[in-house]
């Protein structure tokens, strides 16, 4: 059931960061930021995030290229459905959805791609520290970390490995078992050898799945490939957060364009990061914290990065969810029921009339 204990958790959640970001925000003054924004800036920004979106569905392509030779016109409406699911269902569970939505579109496994994208997940975490550790060159990114460990009751080294370490523990994971699926398989079958029998052959046959999802991190250029196109697909998410920002004036608050672009980077990664926090859908909560935070640290008045968090993450999420609406839309289905189909492994029609190439 779609509704349980995890979307309690993540609503929990959820609101407590939605509560350090209002108790901060004098809503009065926020309301007149938002009064007097220009708008006009969202339009570019919508289509700077369709280029981040485009990188993506790019470097899947050749994420899954051990599994098939896919078509970029066929997975960009898998790409935005799955993004559209994790903007409404709480936890990441558009994950699991994107996964189905690939399986009955064009054959992989569901376990296959959920390991495809475990990999796309690690890289995003990857090149956003990449992101950071650059513009740490010439901000004061330790001391952003104090104070958000500060704000959110955490000690700060604590935070900053718990949002970095996990990133490089499971690259190394991944690519181990990439390269060495005999050895896994062994210990997997050893560990099998503990179940009852007739729950054997399913479960050897996820893990195999699991591990062919995982062969594109054997091939050293391959592996270069997929880091190399996560930076841009930050970088045009960035160019977001900073035509957005140009419409609040924040280029008021810094002595230079650049370093507006610096900070914005930097927004970029702490607000993204904050998401991996189990959540409700689009991260909302965490990531209206992480990226008001970090604005206010860079002296950015609170009303005023309030204003333009609550913005930038609408437009973040409208279209694509609204986009992903459609795709499912016109493949006679709808997300409720993929939802459930994809948690259940029910079938739903088959959507060979979404973005035929």
């Amino acid at each position: 059931m779609l509704i349980s204990g995890r979307f309690l958790l993540s609503l929990i959640i959820s609101a407590l960061f939605i509560g350090f970001f209002i108790l901060r925000t004098d809503l009065g003054d926020m309301g007149e930021a938002l009064s007097s924004a220009n708008y006009f800036y969202v339009i570019p920004g919508i289509g700077a995030y369709s280029i981040a979106l485009l990188f993506r569905t790019i470097r899947w392509k050749i994420i899954l290229r051990p599994l098939g030779d896919y078509k970029v016109s066929r997975l960009w409406p898998v790409v935005t459905v799955g993004y559209a699911a994790n903007n409404v269902l709480p936890v990441r569970l558009g994950e699991i959805v994107r996964a189905y939505y690939l399986n009955i579109r064009e054959g992989p496994s569901k376990t296959s791609g959920l390991a495809t994208i475990l990999v796309e997940r690690v890289f995003d975490g990857l090149a956003l520290l990449f992101l950071v550790a650059v513009v740490s060159i010439f901000l004061p990114v330790t001391g952003l970390f104090q104070d958000l460990g500060q704000q959110a009751h955490v000690n700060w080294l604590f935070l900053t490995l718990g949002l970095s370490l996990p990133f490089f523990t499971m690259t190394a994971g991944l690519i181990a078992m990439a390269i060495w699926p005999q050895l896994i398989e062994g210990l997997v079958a050893r560990f099998l050898g503990l179940m009852p029998k007739r729950f054997q052959p399913a479960a050897t046959a996820l893990s195999t799945q699991f591990l062919l999802g995982l062969s594109a991190l054997r091939y050293p250029r391959r592996l270069g490939a997929i880091f190399l196109l996560s930076v841009p697909v930050w970088l045009s998410e960035a160019a977001m957060y900073f035509l957005i920002a140009l419409g609040f004036d924040l280029q008021d608050y810094f002595s230079s364009m650049s370093l507006l672009a610096g900070v914005l980077i930097l927004t970029t990664a702490t607000s993204n990061m904050g998401t991996a926090i189990p959540s409700t859908g689009g991260g909302v909560g965490p990531f209206e914290f992480f990226a008001q935070a970090t604005l206010v640290f860079f002296a950015v008045d609170v009303s005023v990065a309030s204003a333009y968090v609550l913005v930038l993450h609408a437009a973040l999420l409208m279209p694509i969810t609204a986009l992903g609406l459609v795709y499912v839309w016109l493949s006679h289905s709808s997300l409720a029921e993929l939802a459930r189909a994809s948690q259940d492994n029910t079938k739903v029609p088959k959507p060979d009339s979404v973005g035929s190439g």
